[in-house]
């Protein structure tokens, strides 16, 4: 952002050098690249007018002429261009001047006539190239033997200001004064605006329509009729040259200044180039496409907003304007905008279509809703009074919710205790009100009223800082920093995820790591009820395909697909594990919940099926989870009969810990193997790993080997099929908890010896004590209470 030191003086007085200025800017947090002196290398150019001209005697391309340089006598200087006349002013460099790229000026014979100096083009004197092959003649009322820089009034300074996004309302010649009026704590000179309108309504010239309020809140709109389209007076020019801007015609480069002035952009459209007289806010049709002022041909999308006729789209809305609307050297009447788009959208389209404009820079960053207007009739009262034009009654305003300004309670104490020095309040609500916020006493805390420009105060935080930058941050207090003073280490989690990713490989499996974007259609394929809670998913905005297109809320599909891909690469054996994040919707919130979820899934054809029962994966990976669990020391967890839609009805298990459910173990649902086309069974696992970090302890106890012998009891029972081998165990170990030391299955029998309906089951129970050694009266006792308890509670026979 280029600022204008002569033209900052318009709008607040104040008696700074450009240096100072630089460094009170910086310290409020505008921050200074550089300080440019405009004109510093021509100072010693002057005013001259040809008054004779003839051709070089020895040089068909050369001429030589005589000029009146304000002195005595004319200067003879011999000049190579063609483009000058008899009675043209054109800059003039005198014998001892060094020009801009080092050159000095000496008097010299070409040959054989002496020159005494050298008239000069644009190029050579670095000012902004006029398009002339040859010097730069001299417009208007310019005084002979004067210096250019005075004439041409470029003796100016101009602050280079590398604005952070939260300056936005920096971006403009009255937004900075407004900074310089905080920081010296004067009054703004704020321009004058004196609208003189025809009696003709603008209801009867145009129909302005906003069909996208949600990406345009508000949109303006002034008719100027009679305009003469012409160069902008010098003024102008100059003002507009200084930060960088070059001027085409006198209505852009007005609007190009209300632009720099306040910070609004503006856009003007031929008026007889509107199809039906019509204007049209709405977002681009497919397929849609317009030829912008540089000139490129883009390729709209239905996302983008346009500015559009009664047929055609003729602005790429915040971003740039269409060469099918432009003012040209024959527009008479012209159709002036002034709006507010949402800069997201703004964002997205000039990024989407590689367009960076100065209108798309502000309105990217935020622009004042309530100075749409304000601009506007800045820009027509210049239009009329520099292109002679007539402004037509009435404003086209859509405006259909005002934005009220922002009110941010602040806690005096607040600011004091994050800046780090005592601030009375009434020192604070002074600091704020030169920031031109209004400020309410309300007790302990201040109320404090936003303007619309100050898009980026959003919070009380926001508050204070503005507080420390105007008070100065170089006043604050110097403060140590402090605190306790920890070690580094781990988090009691991080310490778990690591154990976990060591057993589970030292157990048999491989880690994967799948993409937190899944495809929705595999919930089908996973055997997902229509009304599962799993189902709900949070979408992405802009996905690469729809492959990819959801967050995923469940491990299992990753890992399912991990299978079927190495399956039908014919590897053998498959043993995978994951532990990464789901993502679960959270009603009232635009974030989801990420919780840590831990799976695994496994296809082996290898394993022995010692229990006969044909699910040899199931106990296979059940037993690596309960190894797993006792080396993080997990206790009380426990295995009974569940139901998950994607594992198997009769091969599934519900996992708790302590009473909480840590998840489902099982083969996979013969739907879901079906639907992978898997040939071998594949047994999986999916677990709250938060359930497991909470019940996992580093601590152990120490049990000192046995010094007595055991006794060893097998048991064999017939048990009705529906009987599962837990409810048998909590009673073994409910009757013999003080001498039992484990209770173990050992066979699992169903045949010719065994009634159908029913299942044999043997038990191995060891007895013993620490402290002497049983007596085979105090286990036999302790055997038949127990097989007179399975009987009477489960019915269960001793096997003859």
């Amino acid at each position: 952002m280029k600022v204008s030191y002569k033209w900052l003086k318009e709008y607040i007085d104040f008696d700074y050098t450009p240096e100072e200025l630089a460094e009170k800017l910086t310290l409020a947090g505008l921050e200074v690249d550089g300080v440019e002196y405009k004109g510093r290398d021509i100072q010693d150019i002057v005013i001259g007018k040809i008054t004779e001209k003839k051709e070089h005697e020895n040089a068909d391309k050369l001429s030589v002429c005589k000029v009146d340089v304000g002195k005595s006598e004319d200067l003879q200087i011999v000049c190579g261009a063609k483009n000058m006349s008899v009675g043209d002013k054109v800059p003039v460099a005198l014998v001892g001047t060094t020009m801009p790229n080092g050159m000095e000026i000496k008097k010299a014979k070409l040959r054989g006539v002496t020159s005494y100096g050298m008239m000069c083009s644009t190029n050579e004197l670095n000012l902004p190239d006029d398009g002339v092959d040859g010097l730069f003649i001299l417009e208007g009322d310019i005084k002979v033997g004067n210096k250019l820089v005075d004439e041409l009034e470029i003796d100016d300074i101009v602050i280079e200001l590398d604005l952070t996004p939260n300056f936005a309302h920096c971006l403009s010649m009255i937004g900075v004064a407004r900074e310089i009026s905080a920081i010296i704590d004067k009054d703004i000179k704020y321009p004058e605006v004196k609208v003189e309108e025809i009696e003709e309504s603008i209801e009867d010239w145009i129909d302005v329509k906003v069909e996208a309020l949600d990406l345009c809140p508000r949109y303006t709109g002034r008719v100027i009729t009679g305009v003469e389209v012409s160069d902008s007076p010098l003024w102008l020019k100059k003002k507009l040259e200084a930060v960088g801007i070059r001027p085409i015609n006198n209505i852009v480069d007005i609007t190009n200044f209300i632009l720099m002035e306040l910070g609004q952009p503006l856009h003007a459209f031929d008026y007889d180039k509107l199809a039906d007289n019509k204007v049209i806010v709405r977002r681009a049709k497919a397929d849609e496409r317009v030829v912008t002022l540089d000139e490129e041909e883009r390729d709209l999308n239905e996302e983008m907003l346009v500015i559009a006729d009664g047929e055609k789209a003729i602005c790429v809305a915040g971003v740039m304007g269409g060469t099918n609307s432009e003012v040209d050297s024959g527009t008479k009447r012209i159709f002036l905008e002034s709006a507010n788009f949402n800069p997201g959208s703004v964002r997205k389209t000039s990024r989407k279509l590689s367009i960076h404009s100065d209108a798309s820079h502000r309105f990217e960053r935020g622009v004042d809703i309530n100075i749409v207007e304000y601009a506007l009739d800045r820009a027509a009262q210049l239009i009329a009074e520099l292109s002679g034009g007539k402004i037509v009654k009435g404003i086209k305003d859509i405006y259909p919710n005002k934005v009220e300004d922002k009110i941010i309670e602040l806690r005096p104490k607040r600011v004091s205790n994050l800046l780090g020095e005592e601030f009375a309040k009434i020192k604070i609500k002074k600091l704020l009100e030169r920031l031109h916020f209004s400020v309410e006493d309300k007790g302990d805390k201040l109320a404090v009223t936003i303007p619309a420009y100050r898009v980026d105060v959003e919070e009380e935080i926001d508050l204070v800082e503005e507080v420390a930058r105007l008070y100065g941050y170089d006043k604050l207090p110097a403060v140590e920093p402090s605190g306790d003073i920890i070690q580094g280490k781990k988090s009691w989690k991080q310490q778990v995820k690591d154990q976990t990713r060591i057993l589970l490989s030292k157990l048999g499996l491989f880690e994967v790591q799948n993409y937190s974007f899944i495809n929705p259609d595999f919930f089908d394929k996973i055997n997902l009820p229509k009304d599962s809670f799993i189902r709900d998913r949070i979408e992405l905005s802009n996905p690469l395909g729809k492959e990819y297109s959801i967050l995923r809320t469940t491990l299992i599909p990753g890992l399912l697909n991990n299978v079927l891909l190495n399956d039908n690469r014919k590897i053998e054996n498959i043993e995978l594990f994951e532990l990464g994040k789901v993502f679960i919707p959270s009603e009232g919130k635009e974030l989801p919940i990420e919780e840590l979820k831990l799976a695994a899934a496994i296809m082996k054809d290898d394993l022995e099926d010692i229990w006969n029962v044909n699910a040899s994966g199931f106990f296979y990976l059940k037993g690596i989870l309960e190894n797993y669990f006792d080396s993080l020391g997990i206790r009380g967890v426990e295995f009974e009969i569940g139901k998950h839609p994607t594992m198997h009805p009769g091969r599934t298990t519900k996992i708790k810990v302590n009473g909480d459910v840590l998840g489902y173990l099982g083969e996979v649902h013969p739907d879901v193997q079906e639907n992978y086309k898997f040939e071998n069974r594949v047994t999986i696992f999916e677990l709250d790993f938060n359930l497991i970090v909470d019940n996992a302890t580093a601590q152990r106890n120490y049990n000192p080997l046995p010094k007595y012998p055991a006794s060893t009891r097998d048991i064999a029972l017939v048990v009705s099929e529906d009987i599962n081998t837990k409810q048998i165990e909590d009673i073994i170990l409910s009757i013999g908890s003080k001498i039992l030391e484990s209770v173990e299955l050992f066979d699992l029998y169903q045949g010719e010896q065994v009634e159908d309906g029913y299942k044999s089951l043997a038990y191995s129970l060891i007895y013993r004590v620490s402290d002497r050694t049983l007596t085979d009266d105090e286990v036999n006792s302790v055997q038949e209470k127990i097989e007179k308890e399975l009987d009477n509670k489960l019915g269960a026979k001793i096997r003859e």
